[in-house]
């Protein structure tokens, strides 16, 4: 069980990480873009430079979309655990104080889906800005 708790603890370090490096690559490109255009010498394409804003400001709502996939599968999560303990004293007592625990957990995997699936996009986002950014200055 220690080894279980451990493995949780490094796989919940690694989504931290992801997700913030996800807001400071996306966030980071922004001023970098910016930076760049405040350089009037420059030669580039502001078409692309503005498709390359575009998806690493979409990349950064997309991480910050992720916390709160994140956040809410977590809650709905915490919920299924705690009703799951209120059925097992309810059951131990001989009280039919049951509840369902299924809702709670169905939504933490629909919210725990979104959070992944905002993570990849985000992800996407940087990786197309970046592509965008490089045509933009070719």
């Amino acid at each position: 069980m220690a080894e279980v708790a451990q493995r949780l603890q490094f796989q919940h370090d690694f989504a931290q990480s992801a997700l913030k490096t996800l807001v400071l690559v996306n966030g980071g490109a922004i001023i970098a873009l910016f930076t760049f255009l405040g350089h009037e010498r420059a030669a580039f394409d502001l078409l692309w430079l503005k498709r390359s804003f575009a998806a690493f400001a979409a990349g950064l709502g997309l991480a910050m979309f992720a916390y709160f996939g994140a956040f809410y599968s977590q809650a709905n999560y915490m919920t299924a655990v705690y009703q799951q303990a209120i059925n097992s004293r309810s059951a131990m007592a001989a009280l039919d104080l049951r509840e369902d625990e299924e809702p709670a957990e169905r939504w933490g995997t629909i919210f725990l889906r979104v959070g992944v699936g905002s993570a990849l996009l985000a992800l996407a986002a940087f990786v197309g800005g970046s592509v965008c950014a490089l045509v933009g200055l070719v």
